[in-house]
């Protein structure tokens, strides 16, 4: 049970970082004029702010209740991973009713 708490420890630590340094670059005026959709990006951005939190709060109580004992130290690991999967359908569906089309909320950098 340690490795697994260890691997989702880092696999949250990587991907809360990752989402930090893309919300801290969704700030910049260049990143924003790519973006067709704002509603699409305001739920990028909530996705990107709120997932570390979402993170650490999970690691935290999953090793606590490892501690102790308790038999909920996998579903507190898997709840921010659920976030993500429940942000982007939320994109999914934002994206898609804008102009029917998936994937075109951002312009494209060529």
């Amino acid at each position: 049970m340690t490795v697994i708490l260890w691997a989702f420890t880092l696999f949250h630590l990587a991907v809360g970082l990752a989402s930090l340094g893309l919300a801290l670059r969704l700030l910049t005026p260049a990143e924003r004029a790519h973006w067709r959709s704002q509603a699409a990006l305001l739920v990028a951005e909530f996705l990107c702010w709120i997932y570390p939190i979402a993170a650490l709060v999970g690691v935290k109580s999953a090793w606590s209740a490892y501690a102790a004992d308790h038999h909920l130290a996998m579903p507190f690991l898997i709840a921010p991973i659920g976030w993500l999967v429940l942000m982007g359908l939320l994109f999914a569906i934002v994206d898609f009713a804008e102009d029917g089309v998936l994937g075109n909320a951002r312009v494209g950098t060529e």
